[in-house]
């Protein structure tokens, strides 16, 4: 049973992310034990694959309500650009899966979960993308039904 409270709202869970971030990014880590620097690591990608999750959901919903033209932008992919200042790959990266979302509902969350042995899971995403959404030329054509 875990003893963290629950959020009672997303400005309240946004808050509590960043806490969390500003005491690991604080945190000496060359001064813990292997044993926690393992656990932080994994613990780490197990909440990148729930932003992940999040983000999709979030910005799928962003997308539909068409929440970007209100800052004059004429995309979602615009928008984060803009408004939040990160690249083009990596926006498109964020709007495949806010496309997933839309399309698959049910089906984001699951396929960015790790695997259960320790989380040495490869990290779900389009064929043949890096970590920032972008497709690797050298993974080669993309082939139907992969």
């Amino acid at each position: 049973m875990s003893t963290v409270m629950s959020p009672g709202s997303v400005a309240e869970a946004l808050e509590m992310v960043h806490a969390g971030l500003g005491y690991l990014t604080a945190a000496d880590a060359a001064q813990l034990p292997v044993a926690t620097q393992a656990d932080c690591l994994r613990g780490l990608e197990r909440s990148d694959a729930a932003v992940t999750a999040a983000r999709a959901s979030f910005l799928s919903a962003f997308t539909a309500g068409q929440g970007y033209s209100d800052d004059a932008d004429y995309s979602a992919l615009a928008w984060l650009m803009h408004r939040t200042g990160i690249t083009r790959g990596a926006a498109v990266g964020h709007t495949a899966w806010a496309k997933r979302v839309a399309t698959h509902p049910r089906e984001v969350p699951g396929r960015v979960r790790r695997t259960p042995a320790g989380g040495r899971g490869r990290r779900a995403g389009p064929a043949g993308a890096g970590r920032d959404g972008r497709r690797d030329v050298r993974a080669g054509p993309r082939r139907p039904g992969r």
